[in-house]
């Protein structure tokens, strides 16, 4: 395992900067360049696994580094619904939370040209998704929310749009939070970004709160929320295949479970639910344009 991650930390330190078409995304460049603020220190989350332009050789190498051998790697890009992915989760203890960071990485079938990430966000609106005991709606905001809150609703080369989004977290914590996405496109890739926005107030705002029967209606407490970015690139060593890798980190105060690992164990059922889903739903859309 240690020669593993020594491996996959030397692929990724050797890959240099961003593409042309990805530097307009300015919360991925936060992300993998200065970093998260937490308040004490910065966290900055691994640049991607997958590079524009790379060679089959290239990217077989970082397959089979990443799935820690060739058979694992052939199983990573089955195609298939119940194909394998790979979830690395970390913690970092900060003085008051612990924040929880897990990276992703899975294969689909799908036509990189035929995915619009900002239409796929929007037509989420108003929709729940649950697992494993936990609830989340996202609500898209409109033009006039973000403009009174003075957030910028265009950006040169990329799209931006902001959600917010209202979760129950194992019938005991209530929180929400409006988040900012930024997304750009390669003629190889696309990337999303994401991190919480601090400029919305009121209905709008972040917090959490306990969920019992004495504070059904109680003020929200603060909260940092969450960053994350996800690339889905085209593969060289499987066309009409995409690597889908995500990286991600969210605050979980010391109150919500008392450090105990309660909300990290149900990250691998998420993402297996939500990985089996999207791939459903691109197999329905392939099918549809057959």
């Amino acid at each position: 395992m240690m020669t593993r991650l020594l491996i996959l930390a030397m692929i990724a330190s050797s890959q240099g900067g961003l593409e042309p078409e990805h530097e307009p995304n300015v919360i991925y460049r936060q992300l993998v360049g200065e970093g998260w603020d937490l308040g004490e220190r910065k966290l900055v989350l691994p640049p991607p696994l997958a590079v524009d332009g790379q060679t089959a050789t290239a990217e077989q190498a970082r397959l089979v580094a990443l799935a820690g051998s060739e058979r694992a790697a052939q199983d990573l890009v089955r195609d298939s619904v119940t194909a394998p992915f790979i979830i690395k989760v970390r913690d970092e203890k900060t003085t008051d939370a612990t924040v929880r960071i897990a990276d992703t990485w899975f294969v689909v079938r799908a036509d990189l040209t035929s995915l619009d990430p900002e239409k796929q966000a929007r037509a989420a609106d108003q929709k729940r998704v649950e697992a494993a005991n936990m609830l989340f709606e996202t609500r898209m905001l409109g033009e006039r929310e973000i403009e009174s809150s003075g957030a910028p609703t265009r950006l040169d080369k990329a799209s931006v749009w902001y959600a917010h989004v209202t979760g129950r977290l194992l019938d005991r914590i209530a929180v929400e939070a409006t988040n900012e996405a930024v997304a750009t496109r390669s003629p190889s890739s696309i990337v999303v970004a994401s991190r919480v926005s601090e400029r919305f107030t009121g209905a709008n705002a972040t917090g959490w709160k306990p969920v019992t029967k004495e504070n059904a209606s109680g003020a929200f407490k603060p909260y940092r929320g969450g960053v994350s970015y996800t690339k889905i690139s085209k593969m060289a060593t499987r066309p009409g295949m995409l690597l889908v890798e995500s990286h991600l980190a969210f605050a979980e105060p010391d109150a919500w479970f008392q450090g105990a690992p309660i909300l990290r164990s149900k990250l691998s059922i998420v993402a297996q639910d939500q990985i089996r889903r999207l791939r459903r739903e691109l197999a329905k859309v392939a099918s549809k344009s057959r």
